[in-house]
């Protein structure tokens, strides 16, 4: 009796280890995979980021162009406005006012591109905050599976005891 006890034993013993072997595998595969997935969106978020600091590049240059060409406008009309009360005769030609009524149409339209630009932005990193937290969702759920398995093949282990 002591020897089937003893070799029931050994096998149990056996049966366990080879469980413990096979979960730590798993554990080393799910981790492995986990450190690809961290790698691959650590990629990607530096990609976004840099996409979205070129964008703000193009954002700053357009509006610096702009308002020197806001800057120019104004000093010529302040000029305009200084000879015309200085008594100067002031002769307006038809394109010089087409000119001006042109470049305040590209103004505004080139306004309403830097708005749409900052909106763009804006859904942009609230699309980088969720997906931030997903990840950490996709951690914490990992830890509890991994822990739920460890208790679940302790368990048995008692169990069978």
């Amino acid at each position: 009796m002591e020897v089937t006890f003893g070799y029931l034993s050994y096998v149990l013993e056996e049966e366990w280890k080879q469980e413990k072997k096979k979960l730590n595998e798993e554990l080393n595969d799910l981790k492995k995979k986990l450190e690809d997935y961290k790698e691959d969106e650590e990629k990607v978020e530096n990609q976004e980021m840099i996409r979205i600091r070129e964008e703000e590049v193009r954002r700053d240059e357009a509006i610096e162009k702009w308002k020197n060409l806001y800057f120019v406008i104004k000093n010529e009309l302040d000029e305009l406005i200084q000879r015309t009360n200085q008594g100067e005769r002031l002769y307006w030609r038809t394109e010089e006012v087409e000119l001006l009524e042109e470049l305040h149409m590209e103004l505004k339209a080139k306004e309403e591109v830097i708005a749409y630009l900052k909106e763009k932005i804006a859904s942009m990193e609230n699309q980088e905050v969720k997906r931030e937290r997903e990840i950490d969702i996709l951690r914490q759920s990992l830890k509890i599976m991994s822990y739920n398995k460890k208790v679940s093949s302790l368990s048995k282990v008692f169990y069978k005891n």
